[in-house]
């Protein structure tokens, strides 16, 4: 397989690049941030000093960046990929971000023969292999893309075609609203718990053991991480899912449906983000919620 691109190296990108690498496959680098450079370039990625550079030397380039304004930078801001990347090349959104920013991006560099297809992840970082992956874009992208995504899902299974560019981003955001709303539910129900003098652990135990059928992947791994007091080193951290069920709620609106549990999943995890825990996974939000009873 010819090298892939990666733009972002940080928890993501950086476990993508390990995969790939161990599959045999070269990999060429961009991040702006010194340590993240550094760190990939140690780990044997070929570091480039602009997306623009890195784009003349793979023809598939994979981008793991934090929103919206930052794929706009990477894809037409100065010395961006539209300016390296020559016909030919499949750009890969693989962030989550608002649809209609793959959509512009899609539109600017379909004139000059360059692809562009949104495939937001779908699983943890540590679970790359297994990924699943939402896409959209034309069958002649995700076709030139496969051997690549076949690599970091590990099955045809885990790849569905949603429909054209910016129907994966869609799929992605009312994916990570129904996360945001269990762990909403998971952070009243555990802070309750500690309140009344329940053991956390137990409660998650006796859900796992019966099977229950408010049982969830989901709610299994946070009310786990509340039981052992796992927080940092985060899969998720609370100022994304707040990043990312904006998006949902925004998307929501343009469709003329307001989202009334999805608002109130907004307020709660703003409500922990303000208390200082936006950069902790996700599963500290009964810490704050517990706060607020104790006041």
């Amino acid at each position: 397989m010819d090298t892939v691109g990666i733009v972002g190296l940080g928890v993501m990108g950086s476990n993508c690049a390990k995969k790939l690498m161990e599959s045999g496959v070269p990999v060429a680098g961009y991040d702006p941030y010194p340590p993240a450079v550094k760190r990939a370039s140690e780990a044997g990625v070929s570091m480039c000093g602009s997306p623009a550079e890195l784009a003349g030397k793979a023809g598939v380039i994979l981008m793991f960046v934090p929103g919206p304004a930052d794929t706009e930078k990477v894809v037409l801001g100065e010395g961006g990929i539209a300016s390296g990347a020559p016909e030919g090349t499949v750009v890969v959104n693989m962030s989550t971000v608002d649809p209609g920013v793959n959509i512009r991006m899609g539109e600017a560099l379909a004139p000059k023969g360059i692809d562009f297809v949104d495939a937001p992840v779908m699983g943890s970082p540590s679970g790359v292999g297994s990924w699943a992956f939402a896409l959209g874009g034309s069958d002649e992208a995700l076709a030139k893309i496969k051997d690549v995504l076949l690599v970091l899902s590990g099955s045809e299974e885990k790849l569905f075609h949603i429909g054209p560019l910016g129907h994966g981003n869609k799929l992605k955001l009312l994916n990570n609203m129904m996360l945001g709303a269990i762990d909403a539910c998971a952070a009243e129900t555990m802070a309750l718990a500690e309140h009344m003098g329940l053991s956390q652990k137990t409660l998650i135990d006796v859900a796992v053991a019966a099977n229950a059928r408010v049982l969830s992947n989901a709610y299994k791994e946070i009310g786990t991480r509340i039981a052992e007091g796992r927080y940092d080193g985060p899969t998720f951290t609370v100022d994304m899912l707040i990043k990312d069920n904006k998006l949902c709620l925004d998307m929501a609106r343009e469709y003329g449906a307001p989202l009334i549990l999805g608002a109130a999943v907004d307020y709660v995890h703003r409500m922990v983000s303000v208390q200082g825990y936006g950069a902790k996974d996700h599963a500290v939000s009964w810490k704050a919620v517990a706060k607020n009873w104790k006041a």
